[in-house]
């Protein structure tokens, strides 16, 4: 179909945008931080684009994007499809190199600095693999963190809003989906903590998870001085 420039124009930000989220997409596909492949040019040798970059480009805010910019992420995209890795002697640069994918569509398998200019301008649309944002890759160190902060988050509001302890976690697990409920209640009573595989299915976005928004609307519940069932929090002491 047809389109004029003042369509493309209309549609800049919303271009320019899903070719960042198209870029996170790709690198977290392949199991790779914004730094990987700057490691990866600095032992092989080779220009590519900065770490610093990527992530603006990856938010949509890098505004007019250079020449070069497309021109470093094909030669990234070339190399990967080509396993030419360089003279790559750190073994985890190995590791993520070895298991990643070149970024492409049915038409054009390994794109080019042209196709990957044609998409940023909204002429060409983003592969179906890599639309939706798989979930970061994190360790067990990473995921015991997260557990522990959010056992932290229910022992102060359970402290700060004076809260019966037994009851609280009650009413925070009623808050958790069904199919999550008895984990995440083992988690925030402290029997042991999320795993990295546990965790995938419950990312939201950016850095956020699903426990901690479940966390989140209960504290707010509570703040307000209501349980989210609709009831109030602790009643006070009667007098003696």
């Amino acid at each position: 179909m047809a389109i004029t420039y003042a369509e493309l124009l209309e549609r800049q930000e919303a271009n320019r945008s899903g070719f960042g989220r198209m870029l996170l997409n790709w690198r977290r596909r392949n199991g790779w931080t914004q730094y990987t492949a700057c490691s990866w040019a600095e032992e092989a040798g080779f220009d590519t684009i900065s770490y610093g970059n990527l992530s603006v480009i990856e938010q949509g805010k890098a505004g007019e994007l250079r020449q070069k910019a497309f021109w470093q992420l094909a030669e990234l995209n070339r190399r990967i499809a080509e396993q030419d890795w360089g003279m790559v002697k750190t073994q985890a640069i190995k590791q993520k190199l070895e298991g990643a994918i070149p970024l492409g569509d049915a038409a054009c398998p390994i794109w080019t600095a042209l196709e990957l200019w044609a998409c940023y301008c909204g002429l060409r649309e983003v592969p179906a693999a890599f639309l939706t944002t798989p979930a970061p890759t994190i360790g067990q160190r990473k995921a015991t963190e997260l557990s522990a902060k959010w056992r932290q988050q229910l022992r102060r509001v359970v402290e700060e809003c004076e809260l019966d302890p037994s009851e609280a976690i009650t009413s925070l697990a009623a808050v958790a989906s069904e199919e999550h409920r008895k984990r995440f209640y083992a988690v925030i009573t402290g029997f042991g903590d999320y795993k990295p595989e546990e965790l995938a299915p419950l990312w939201i976005g950016a850095d956020q998870y699903q426990p901690k928004r479940w966390l989140d609307q209960w504290e707010d519940s509570h703040r307000q001085g209501r349980k989210p069932g609709g009831s109030r929090g602790k009643k006070p002491a009667a007098p003696k």
